[in-house]
């Protein structure tokens, strides 16, 4: 669903921030492109699974797609930057 909207839209929005105070983040947005993924593109779901859920929860959810999904990859071209640092004098 989140391809098929990003494809439609053509533009999208990035956002990392870090919530431990003083609170930061940074927001890029701009137009987005969405085409199919590829081998070597760097994208492999199991390391991810394993970064966000541990190994064995990772290997496990990585085992049960077993490649029954699409993946994507998702390239925006930043526009517009917005950075805030709330640990910064005058912040």
């Amino acid at each position: 669903v989140k391809a098929r909207l990003l494809a439609r839209s053509g533009r999208a929005t990035m956002t990392v921030q870090d919530e431990r105070p003083p609170y930061r983040y940074v927001m890029v947005e701009g137009p987005v492109t969405v085409e199919p993924a590829h081998a070597g593109d760097g994208y492999d779901l199991r390391d991810v699974a394993v970064r966000y859920l541990g190994a064995e929860a990772g290997n496990a959810y990585a085992d049960e797609l077993d490649g029954t999904y699409d993946a994507v990859t998702a390239r925006l071209r930043p526009e517009r930057w917005t950075t805030v640092d709330y640990g910064k004098e005058g912040a």
